[in-house]
Order: C-alpha cells, then structure tokens, then sequence
C-alpha cells in the first residue's frame, strides 16, 4: 500500500509540474516570436490586460503580469506561495521590445501583498 501512495504522489508531481512548464512556455514562445512588432493592441489581445503598468526611466511602458501558486506544505517544504511577475516593456511608439520574467517564493506567507518583494531580482 505503501508503494502505491508513494507511486501516487510522485504521478502527481510530475503531472502538475508538467503542467505548469507548459503554461509559462506557451506563454514565453508566444512573447519571443513578437519581439520588435507586436502593438500593445495585440498583446492585450493575446495575454489579456495587465496587472498593472510602469513607466521606467527611460520613458518605456511596463506592463506587469502576475502568476499566484499556493504551495501546501509537507515535511519537506514550507508553505507558501510562488509567485510569478512577466515584465514586459513596449516603447514609446507602443511596439513590444523585450521581457523579463521574475519569480519569489514567499515561504509561510499565503497572500502576499506584493508578488516579487522591491529589489529582489530572483529569476
């Protein structure tokens, strides 16, 4: 019995892992095959409307995506939370340049206010 909850668990992993990579790759080719011509029209369009928009330094349109995962615990893990954070940055004719994505793993914190915390430059 013990082998077949073992086996279980393991087919679980591997599935929501599975998943999850596919996911945030459909999402990365989508975003490197529009590099230098996609229209904030069209990325809206795609990935539906941001969380929430900046303006760096340079003039530039940030555009913020957040992916939220609740991780239980176990006797391995903390709980938490993954949090996920797609930049993408459009210039100043609205035309997407490049992204970033960022991730956190906030242990023992469920619903953090922010995704990625201010300086963290996890990837």
């Amino acid at each position: 019995m013990m082998k077949i909850n073992c086996s279980i668990g393991i087919l679980t992993i591997v599935i929501m892992a599975t998943g999850c990579s596919h996911f945030q790759n459909r999402q990365a080719a989508y975003l490197d095959s529009v590099k230098g011509r996609a229209t904030q029209a069209e990325v809206r369009h795609e990935l539906g409307p941001p969380n929430a928009t900046r303006q760096n330094e340079d003039g530039e349109t940030i555009w913020v995506y957040e992916l939220r995962e609740q991780q239980s615990g176990n006797r391995f893990t903390a709980p938490g939370m993954w949090c996920e954070e797609y930049l993408l940055t459009f210039d100043d004719n609205a035309v997407f340049q490049r992204w970033r994505q960022l991730s956190y793993f906030h242990g023992g914190e469920i619903m953090p206010k922010e995704c990625i915390p201010d300086g963290t430059t996890h990837r």
